[in-house]
C-alpha cells in the first residue's frame, strides 16, 4: 500500500478504530521517533516513575477538568471522524499500554489539549480554522506526540507533591487530586518550549508516515499567524512558541527527512466538519 493511500484505507471502513490495531508496527521512517523517546526515558530514570495505571488515572482527572471548563461536543458523527483521523496518526507510533480518545470541545477558542493516558481534545474554533484533513491530522498528531512523550507526566514527576510520594500506592485520594490539579494548570498555562517543539517534530513524523501531506501542521500554524491578536486565539498564542519559529523548524525537518506528497483530503474534511 502506498503511503498516500493509507489514510483512505484506514478511514474507509466504519470499523477503523478496531482495525487500526493491525497497523501498530511503525515503518522504518518513523524509527527516529522511538530513538528520541528512549533518550527522554533515560534522562527521567532518576525521578520517581509514575506507572501507566496512575498516568491514566491522572489523565482521566485532567480530562474531566478540561471537560468542566469547555463543553464536550455531543455531535457523534463529528466525534467519530476526529477519532478516526486521530487513531490513524496514533497507529504509527502507538503506546500499547494506553487507549487513545479524541473529543471536540464546543468553544470558539482555538486550542487543543493532550491529557496523559491518551485523552486528547480539539476545540470547535480550531476545527473552523483548519482547511483539510492533513491539517487536522497534523494537529492531532502533535497532541498525540505530547501523550507518547509523556510531557505532562514528566513535569508532574518534578512537582512538590511528588517529593512526598514514596511509591505508586501513594498516588490516590488527595495526592491524586493535587497531581490532577497540577497537570491541568500545566495544560492551561502551556507546556515548555522544548516540549512543544518536540511535539511538532513527532506530529510531523506521525502524520507523514500515516500518509498525510507533511505540510499540514505547518499550514495550520501559518494560518494562526495570519489571525494574530484575535480573541479566540489568545490562549493558544500565549502558550505556544512563535509561529515563524515553528514553521521554519518544521520545514527544515521535512527537507532533511525528504518528506513530501501525501493526502490532503480537503473535500472529505468539509463533508465531516460543518
Amino acid at each position: 500500500m502506498s503511503r498516500s493511500s493509507r489514510p483512505l484505507a484506514l478511514l474507509g471502513a466504519l470499523g477503523a478504530a478496531a482495525a487500526l490495531s493491525a497497523a501498530s508496527a511503525a515503518p522504518a521512517a518513523a524509527q527516529s521517533i522511538f530513538d528520541r523517546l528512549r533518550q527522554a526515558a533515560n534522562v527521567a530514570r532518576t525521578l520517581l516513575p509514575i506507572s501507566t495505571e496512575k498516568e491514566i488515572d491522572i489523565g482521566r482527572g485532567i480530562a474531566a477538568t478540561i471537560a468542566g471548563r469547555y463543553p464536550v461536543s455531543t455531535d457523534a458523527a463529528l466525534t467519530r471522524y476526529v477519532n478516526l483521523v486521530g487513531l490513524t496518526v496514533a497507529s504509527i507510533a502507538p503506546r500499547p499500554d494506553i487507549s487513545y480518545h479524541y473529543a471536540v470541545l464546543e468553544t470558539p477558542d482555538v486550542n487543543a489539549f493532550a491529557a496523559p493516558g491518551g485523552y486528547i481534545f480539539i476545540t470547535r474554533g480550531a476545527l473552523r480554522l483548519i482547511r483539510n484533513e492533513a491539517e487536522l491530522a497534523g494537529v492531532l498528531a502533535h497532541e498525540t506526540g505530547h501523550v507518547n512523550a509523556r510531557h505532562v507526566i514528566n513535569q508532574i514527576r518534578k512537582s512538590d507533591t511528588m517529593r512526598e510520594v514514596k511509591n505508586q500506592v501513594d498516588i490516590q485520594g488527595g495526592v491524586l487530586d493535587q497531581l490532577v490539579g497540577s497537570g491541568s494548570n500545566m495544560l492551561f498555562m502551556g507546556l515548555s518550549r522544548g516540549d512543544e517543539l518536540q511535539a511538532d517534530s513527532l506530529g510531523l513524523e506521525y502524520a507523514s508516515a500515516a500518509g498525510y501531506d507533511p505540510g499540514g501542521l505547518a499550514a495550520f500554524i501559518s494560518r494562526l499567524s495570519q489571525h494574530a491578536g484575535e480573541g479566540p486565539l489568545a490562549d493558544f498564542q500565549a502558550t505556544h512558541p512563535k509561529p515563524d519559529e515553528r514553521i521554519e523548524r518544521l520545514t527544515a525537518i521535512a527537507q532533511r527527512e525528504h518528506l513530501a506528497g501525501g493526502a490532503v483530503l480537503a473535500e472529505r474534511y468539509k463533508e465531516n466538519v460543518r
